[in-house]
């Protein structure tokens, strides 16, 4: 009994200062604010915007179709080395973004990710996203006890799990394997278009090119219907494809160029069912961002985007209903910097 104890008091503080050692790392942080401008920011088509202007109740009183908008951001980066000296880097963001006039539309997003080095340019990541609520708009809705139609919020929150795999294809050149579950969940009375999402992706970064560097991630995935309150089917499948090139400016400079190609195809054949049966829509999106090169913690870089939706329907008014464009244009300014935490 004397022995063992011998040995604790020995290998305890040994162990002790090991992981003490190991959680050393310094905290990266970065927290902006971003004013800017969107057109359109409730996706309304062109048919939607004649019957708002025409009718106050359509939209639940909200008489804005564009409006101005801040976004607070909040970025936390920490690396320590737990397992076999490789770096396991902890990543948290939060944003919140407010539209000065559709204050309904006001959300907030959380994100926390990690990622385990595996050695040889190899990791493991794991992720989990959270959007507690989110604003659509006021639709109408059929009360299926009196046949009564009346305009009700629209709110749904979602989030997202992931898994990846990563490692290099070449000496600049890296793939991600992703897996993705991801759940909406839609308020009473809409909680009929309750969707469970089961995603893969291929995630390519190269990086062979000295003025040009891409980013290519390509999703498949099914979206199911979990309705248990009518008999429509609003289960769908989709493909993504979202580039991003970055390139390399003079006087170090860069520019940013996102862009984003979404089709959608629903699965539903069913005649009562206009607004999903046939169904097929297509996304265009493009978001370019300006990098300059500033020297110390400040960060300065503005924006532009733009985005397109068309539909295609077995019924004319589907396809005009649901497509819509926008546009926005604003500046994110920040402060980066480290934080050196002892243990």
């Amino acid at each position: 009994m004397r022995q063992l104890l011998v040995i604790v008091l020995v290998w305890a503080p040994l162990f002790s200062q090991s992981l003490s050692s190991r959680l050393v790392a310094p905290v990266f942080y970065e927290i902006g604010v971003s004013p800017s401008f969107q057109s359109n920011p409730l996706n309304l088509s062109s048919v939607e915007l004649k019957k708002a202007a025409t009718d106050a109740e359509y939209l639940g009183g909200i008489t804005n179709s564009s409006s101005k908008v801040i976004t607070l951001s909040a970025n936390i980066i920490y690396a320590p080395r737990l397992f076999a000296g490789r770096k396991t880097q902890l990543n948290s963001t939060m944003n919140s973004h407010f539209y000065l006039d559709i204050r309904q539309r006001n959300y907030q997003t959380y994100s926390v990710d990690i990622t385990q080095s595996l050695g040889k340019y190899r990791f493991f990541n794991i992720g989990y996203w959270f959007l507690p609520e989110y604003y659509l708009r006021n639709y109408l809705f059929k009360n299926p006890g009196t046949q009564i139609s009346s305009r009700e919020v629209c709110n749904f929150g979602s989030n997202r799990v992931w898994l990846g795999l990563e490692h290099r294809l070449s000496r600049k050149n890296r793939v991600e394997y992703q897996l993705n579950v991801r759940n909406e969940i839609y308020q009473a009375p809409f909680s009929h278009f309750d969707l469970h999402m089961l995603e893969g992706g291929l995630i390519f970064r190269i990086g062979q090119f000295d003025a040009l560097s891409i980013t290519a991630n390509l999703q498949y995935g099914v979206a199911e219907n979990d309705n248990r309150i009518d008999d429509l089917d609003r289960s769908y499948e989709y493909f993504n494809i979202h580039p991003t090139f970055t390139f390399s400016l003079p006087g170090k400079h860069k520019l940013r160029l996102a862009t984003r190609y979404d089709q959608r195809a629903y699965h539903s054949e069913q005649a009562d069912d206009p607004l999903h049966s046939g169904r097929f829509q297509e996304e265009f999106r493009v978001d370019a961002t300006f990098l300059p090169n500033l020297s110390g913690k400040l960060i300065v870089e503005p924006f532009v985007g733009y985005r397109k939706r068309q539909v295609d329907s077995i019924d004319p008014a589907i396809r005009d209903l649901k497509s819509f464009s926008r546009y926005w244009f604003g500046i994110s300014f920040g402060f980066k910097s480290v934080i050196d935490m002892y243990f």
